[in-house]
C-alpha cells in the first residue's frame, strides 16, 4: 500500500470534459482515456461520468438513475414513483464485472414522465417537482439513492479509479455529444458510491476539484429553499447553487459565476465601466452567502453545453484547448491531448472567469 509521501498527489482531484459545438456525438472512449494520464491524482475512492445526448430515444423523458441497497429497497422505491410518475421504460443499467470494481449497489434506471394530474394538485412545474422528489428520496428512503434526474443524459459512478468505472458502465456503448469525468481524492468524506462525482441535480452535473472552506454557510442558506445536503460534501452544494440561481432566481451562468466566484471589492471599485460595476455590485450585495471560498475548478454540464470555472485566485489548475468544432477542458493538459493529439489555443482560463461552451443554434 502507498503512503503519503509516496505517491503523488498534486493537488488531488482529476477534472476533464469535451463538447462538440456542432453537436456530433462521441462514445465515451476518449473521455476515458483522457483520465489515465491523471491516474495518481485520484486514490481510488470516487470515479465518474456524466454524458449529454446519450438517450435520444427517451429524449422527452427525465432518466433517474439510481442505486438501490436491496431489491425489497427498489420495489419501494418503484411503488414511490408510480404515484407521481408514469414509468415509460425502466430497466437495470448494464455493466461488466471488473476485478477493480467491488461492493457495488443495485444500479437501475427509470424514464419518467411527471403525471399531470400530480403536477396539478401541487401547483408546481416539472423541473420543480422532479427536484423535489429527488430531495424525498434521497433524505426519506434508506437504501435508495438519485444520481441522476435529467433529460436525455445521465451520470455514471462508483468507488473505484474513474478509468476503471468507465470500463465497468461499458461507457463505449453510449454515444453523446458532451462528456464530463472525474477522479476523486475525497478530503472529508468517506469514499462511497454516492458520495463520487459527478453530483447531479436535473440536467446539472458538477465536477470539481477542490475544497470549499464557506461550505457551511453556503449549505446553510441554500438549505432554507428545499434543497437537502445529504452527503456533507461541497460538490453537493455547489450543484444546488447553481440551480437555485439560475432555475430558481433566473440568473444566466455569466451572472452565476459572477455570484460564486465574485470579484474581491477592490476589484469591482477597480472596474471602469460603469455597468460592469454596478452588476458585479448588485450581485455580491444580493447573495453574499453563496461566495463560494477556498480552491476549486469546476466544470458544470447541462443540456446543451459546458461551463467551467475556477475559483477567483485560480488555486486548482484547469486548462482550455480546441480543435475544429470541439472544446476539451481538463486539470491537466496531458488529459486534452490523449482526447486530442492535435489540439490547439491551449490556454488557462483566468481565476473567476468562466469559460462557456454552447452547442450551436439548431446543432442538437
Amino acid at each position: 500500500m502507498k503512503v503519503e509521501g509516496q505517491v503523488r498527489i498534486p493537488s488531488g482531484c482529476a477534472i476533464a470534459a469535451v463538447i462538440s459545438r456542432e453537436g456530433r456525438r462521441m462514445t465515451g472512449e476518449k473521455i476515458i482515456d483522457a483520465m489515465r494520464p491523471m491516474h495518481d491524482r485520484s486514490n481510488g475512492l470516487g470515479g465518474g461520468f456524466a454524458g449529454y445526448g446519450i438517450y435520444p430515444e427517451y429524449r422527452d423523458f427525465y432518466a433517474f438513475h439510481l442505486f438501490f441497497d436491496t431489491r425489497a429497497t427498489r420495489k419501494d422505491c418503484e411503488a414511490f414513483l408510480k404515484k407521481r410518475f408514469e414509468v415509460v421504460h425502466s430497466e437495470i443499467i448494464p455493466t461488466r464485472k471488473l476485478p477493480a470494481i467491488t461492493d457495488e449497489p443495485i444500479i437501475w434506471r427509470y424514464f419518467l414522465a411527471p403525471l399531470q394530474s400530480v403536477l396539478a394538485s401541487r401547483q408546481l412545474d416539472e423541473k420543480a417537482f422532479v427536484a423535489e422528489t429527488v430531495m424525498k428520496l434521497n433524505t426519506e428512503m434508506p437504501g435508495a439513492f438519485v444520481f441522476s434526474s435529467g433529460k436525455n443524459m445521465g451520470t455514471f459512478k462508483a468507488v473505484g479509479f474513474p478509468e476503471d468505472v468507465g470500463v465497468f458502465y461499458r461507457l463505449e456503448e453510449y454515444e453523446g455529444y458532451s462528456w464530463t469525468a472525474h477522479g476523486r481524492y475525497p478530503t472529508n468524506t468517506p469514499g462511497w458510491w454516492g458520495g463520487a462525482h459527478p453530483f447531479a441535480l436535473l440536467d446539472y452535473s458538477v465536477v470539481h476539484n477542490g475544497e470549499i472552506s464557506s461550505y457551511d454557510a453556503n449549505r446553510r442558506f441554500i438549505e432554507m429553499f428545499g434543497y437537502k445536503c445529504n452527503l456533507q460534501t461541497d460538490t453537493e452544494v455547489i450543484t444546488y447553487i447553481l440551480d437555485y440561481l439560475t432555475r430558481i432566481q433566473g440568473l444566466t451562468l455569466e451572472e452565476a459565476a459572477g455570484v460564486i466566484a465574485a470579484p474581491f471589492w477592490s476589484t469591482i471599485d477597480a472596474k471602469r465601466d460603469a455597468a460592469a460595476r454596478a452588476e458585479s455590485t448588485y450581485l455580491r450585495t444580493l447573495f453574499p452567502s453563496l461566495l463560494i471560498t477556498g480552491p476549486f475548478s469546476i466544470v458544470l454540464g447541462f443540456n446543451g453545453g459546458l461551463m467551467a470555472l475556477n475559483d477567483r485566485l485560480k488555486l486548482r489548475s484547469m486548462v482550455v484547448g480546441e480543435k475544429d468544432d470541439r472544446v476539451f477542458v481538463a486539470s491537466e493538459e496531458a488529459a486534452i491531448r490523449v482526447m486530442e493529439p492535435e489540439a490547439e489555443n491551449i490556454w488557462a482560463p483566468a481565476g473567476g472567469v468562466p469559460v462557456i461552451i454552447r452547442l450551436e443554434e439548431g446543432a442538437y
